[in-house]
């Protein structure tokens, strides 16, 4: 009996994170990949000091532009 109640549980669980999943993968695509993975090259050129910060600048502003440039779905 108990073991029963369990097993219901697990499955509620599990349908529930699969369905989490699902949404999430649906909510994002190529386009937040590229806006978010050039801001953070951004961030990470400014906070550097000395050496390639200049490279990291540009490629995150290159990345944003081409994330914000790209058509819908």
């Amino acid at each position: 009996m108990v073991i029963g109640y369990a097993v219901k549980i697990i499955r509620k669980i599990g349908r529930f994170i699969k369905s989490l999943f699902k949404g999430l993968w649906n909510a994002f695509d190529i386009r937040d990949i590229f806006v978010f993975g050039g801001l953070g090259m951004l961030g990470y050129g400014l906070y550097l000091k000395w050496g390639q910060w200049l490279a990291f600048m540009v490629c995150g502003v290159l990345l944003m532009t081409i994330g914000y440039l790209m058509r819908d779905k």
